[in-house]
């Protein structure tokens, strides 16, 4: 747990130690909701997905943004009523992700995401770890408003890998909204 607690600190405080100061910085702050599936010591089980987001340009990314977010993957009968299980798998953690997005036309665009990842385990209610891996995204979308858009929306795919202790990790298709400050 002091690993995972050093890990998150340590990124943050080096992130927004290099925010940029100027007139024209950028932040935004959106979130994600759809569909999935966990996997660790286990089969690989239908879930749920969400994440909230922070993004920002930081100092010397050349055109890359960086966004900050927190994932929860959670199996898919936790949304229904009425289910017997006695304990419900699920995933939760942070990543920072460079984003560069594409504009195809004035409304439309295309951004892709990587970075790393900090996900706890606890897809079986006695394992409660942190792993660290490696996240990717892509989604397609489209500004409301002008062509830079006060809002985004798009559909999009993220997935998500561990290298250490449990192999847990999460794939979501979903829905992204976003809105620039």
């Amino acid at each position: 747990m002091k690993k995972s607690i050093f890990f998150l600190s340590l990124i943050i405080l080096v992130s927004m130690a290099s925010l940029e100061l100027k007139a024209q910085s950028y932040l935004s702050v959106g979130g994600f909701f759809g569909g999935g599936n966990i996997k660790g010591n286990l089969p690989s089980q239908g879930s749920f997905t969400s994440s909230i987001f922070v993004e920002a340009n930081t100092y010397r990314t050349f055109g890359f943004q960086t966004r900050f977010s927190f994932i929860y993957a959670a199996n898919i009968n936790l949304l229904f009523p009425r289910n017997s299980m006695n304990y419900y798998p699920f995933v939760r953690g942070f990543s920072i992700k460079g984003i560069v997005r594409q504009p195809i036309s004035t409304i439309f665009f295309v951004e892709e995401g990587i970075g790393p990842l900090a996900l706890n385990d606890r897809t079986f209610s006695h394992i409660n770890s942190w792993d660290y891996g490696i996240v990717f995204s892509i989604l397609a979308g489209t500004n409301f408003g002008n062509s830079q858009g006060k809002f985004r929306l798009g559909a999009g795919v993220e997935y998500g890998l561990t290298f250490t202790s449990t192999d847990v990790g999460y794939s979501s298709f979903h829905v992204q909204i976003q809105y620039i400050l």
